[in-house]
């Protein structure tokens, strides 16, 4: 049972139902007076409520449509930004996002192969990349439309915040593919034990950078 155990654990009910299935079974045999019913019974119960539970965080339950580690559904959503947001071409800015972003698949990709382990951080990264793209479609789009200086100005910084951090995102995963490739083909080389916090900090910056610029859009 191939079950994404990163992603189960940080959910709350997950700590409260292991602390609630622990505490019910040892009421369990407490009552039964230490039987061999008791404790068999009760660890069977145990197990098939945390069977049922785990069961919803297995990868091959993971619906097609939402897995960006896939080519095609990230190449889909973009192709989807640009028809919706675009017209009359494609600017040398979204070029590049579109590149980043799809070079960003890949190497999250390649990590996953890897390291399964690191899925769900990886898809919740190439998620800020997809919400990224789009801001850089957006701000392309609405530079064409504002008349103010200042507004113009204000579109132009969104575009290169973006644009910054989709490159600083394409830059890192690529980083840290070649280092998981690396430690793997060598044995000399050193595990880093360190990924998932720096991925996490890598979703986290991004975050940020989506957030700030749609509250500047309120």
């Amino acid at each position: 049972m191939d079950i994404r155990w990163r992603s189960a654990f940080r959910y709350p009910q997950t700590q409260f139902l292991l602390a609630g299935t622990g505490l019910g079974y040892l009421a369990l045999i407490v009552f039964t007076g230490f039987k061999v019913i008791g404790i068999v019974a009760g660890g069977a119960i145990a197990l098939v409520m945390l069977a049922i539970w785990f069961q919803q965080f297995r990868r091959d339950r993971l619906p097609v449509t939402h897995n960006l580690l896939e080519p095609e559904v990230m190449l889909e959503r973009l192709d989807g930004i640009s028809a919706r947001t675009l017209s009359g071409g494609q600017p040398d800015e979204w070029i590049r996002a579109y590149q980043w972003a799809t070079a960003s698949q890949q190497a999250a990709a390649q990590i996953a192969e890897h390291d399964p382990l690191l899925v769900p951080d990886l898809m919740e990264t190439l998620y800020t990349v997809e919400g990224l793209a789009a801001q850089v479609a957006n701000s392309v789009a609405a530079r064409k439309q504002v008349q103010t200086e200042q507004y113009r100005r204000l579109t132009q910084q969104h575009l290169q915040e973006s644009s910054d951090r989709l490159q600083a995102t394409h830059d890192q995963l690529q980083k840290l593919r070649d280092q998981i490739v690396l430690a793997q083909l060598t044995s000399d080389a050193a595990i880093d034990t360190s990924l998932p916090d720096r991925l996490q900090l890598l979703i986290d910056t991004n975050k940020t950078t989506l957030k700030a610029s749609n509250n500047d859009r309120a």
